[in-house]
């Protein structure tokens, strides 16, 4: 195997290979209203490690000059002879012979020949037998032709950047313990495995993780806690979170979290954004229910359209359902986006609270006589349209705005002439209008401008 370039344990036999390391990770959106977004990187596109190709020694050849020993190859088994040299050609000749297209004119007016026998004029009246400048340039200066498996290692490795390949010597047991994935891939029936039973080592390929969270979780792994920064940014932490659940190991970090989560700058944001979905993610992954339940409360309340997960593994059973379809038809509704749901219905719930006492004044349930039901349903309905709550599901809002533009509403005031309705209250000749219905408080009651949030041992219960 290739020299490590990180060392986790000296006496390690695994080398894991991180190709396309620090790729982006779970890219915002100035809406935030789509779920799997994807993030170029979506983590739904990231390679288990066990079917990668096996990486080799970069080769440090130009593709033009394996090209040509290709095709020097090739044209040999097909002519089945050697074509003969007859000048010497300098190094400035061979870089200008590879760009340039080589052709009989220039073979005649460059490198005077031999006189041709027979056998070879009648190959000269064949174009397609033309030898190539390759060709002649190889035989005049031979080399020895590498074996067969570096010549193979040196196309694979060709593709690799070498800044992008970062090699991490570890313990195929710590690996094992920690890891079910792992374990998997170094006992199972994969190739790896093999290899590493029949060499006692074996190199292991993973993709576009952030180095620094994996080496975070490696160390980890390997109990070298004292290696571990104690304080990690939001982004950072949930990256370390993404890593551990692809391979299955959470409990590497059950000493560590409480204290990641106390020392993390950034609070919870207030408002749906990006952040706060990784603090969603985060609070899922490490179990943290109170975290949980203001993050979903959050992003229900406040997302504009449909809650993204930016490409991170929150299950489907998160993403919105109420806790009436989880307690009675789970099976019925499978993967519906739990959160989405519930969000969508209370919306809709409050705009049809609206509709109901719209209708209410316009069916006289409403209302202590002719006037004030008319002039209550006339200031609710202007009002509604002017917000454009007149739809059942307003674009563009979210629950905690559209709560707010409710309790913001005016009612009206009108004044009568006492002599002529009960309940008025005299000032002067005339009097203002009071009754139970002529107050949009009383009509709305008390309404909560932000939704309940999800309680954690609603998903785990069952895990």
């Amino acid at each position: 195997m290739n020299s490590p370039t990180h060392t986790i344990d000296p006496d390690g036999e695994v080398i894991i290979i991180l190709r396309d390391a620090n790729s982006p990770f779970a890219p915002g959106s100035s809406t935030l209203c789509s779920n799997s977004v994807i993030i170029p990187s979506t983590l739904s596109n990231i390679q288990s490690p066990h079917v990668g190709p096996e990486v080799s020694k970069i080769s440090l050849n130009p593709p033009e000059l394996d090209i040509t020993k290709q095709s020097k190859k090739d044209k040999k088994k097909k002519k089945g002879k050697k074509i003969k040299a007859v000048t010497t050609m300098t190094s400035l000749t061979i870089s200008s012979t590879i760009e340039e297209p080589f052709s009989k004119e220039t073979a005649a007016e460059g490198y005077p020949a031999e006189e041709p026998t027979a056998e070879e004029t009648i190959a000269e009246e064949d174009p397609a037998e033309e030898p190539a400048a390759e060709e002649i340039v190889a035989e005049e200066n031979p080399v020895e032709e590498p074996a067969a498996e570096e010549t193979v290692a040196a196309e694979d490795s060709a593709e690799l950047p070498v800044h992008s390949c970062v090699r991490v010597r570890v313990s195929a047991k710590h690996l094992m313990l920690a890891s079910p994935v792992l374990k998997k891939q170094l006992t199972g029936s994969w190739k790896e495995s093999i290899t590493y039973h029949q060499e006692g080592s074996v190199e292991v390929i993973a993709e576009k993780w952030d180095l620094e969270a994996f080496m975070i979780l490696l160390r980890a792994i390997h109990g070298q806690n004292y290696r571990i920064p104690l304080k990690l940014t939001l982004e950072m932490l949930a990256k370390v979170a993404v890593i551990a659940d692809y391979y299955d190991c959470r409990e590497t970090f059950f000493f560590l979290i409480n204290t990641w989560i106390k020392n993390l700058d950034q609070q919870m944001p207030t408002v749906n954004s990006r952040d706060l979905t990784l603090w969603l993610w985060i609070a899922w992954f490490f179990r943290l229910p109170a975290e949980f339940k203001l993050s979903t409360s959050i992003a229900m309340s406040q997302s504009n359209g449909r809650i993204m997960d930016l490409g991170l593994p929150i299950p489907g059973s998160v993403m919105g359902k109420s806790r009436y379809i989880l307690e009675n038809s789970l099976k019925t509704h499978g993967s519906t986006d739990f959160m989405n749901e519930s969000r969508e219905k209370a919306i809709e719930k409050l705009i049809a609270s609206l509709h109901e006492i719209c209708n209410a004044f316009l069916n006289g349930i409403r209302g202590c006589n002719f006037e004030c039901r008319s002039i209550m349903y006339g200031a609710l309905d202007l009002q509604m349209r002017s917000s454009n709550l007149r739809s059942a599901t307003p674009e563009g809002s979210n629950y905690n705005s559209i709560v707010k533009t409710i309790v913001g509403f005016k009612s009206p005031i009108w004044c009568a002439s006492s002599s002529v309705y009960s309940g008025y209250r005299n000032f002067g000749s005339n009097s203002t209008h009071h009754c139970s219905h002529s107050s949009f408080a009383s009509a709305f009651g008390k309404l909560e401008d932000s939704l309940e949030g999800l309680e954690l041992d609603w998903f785990t219960t069952s895990q």
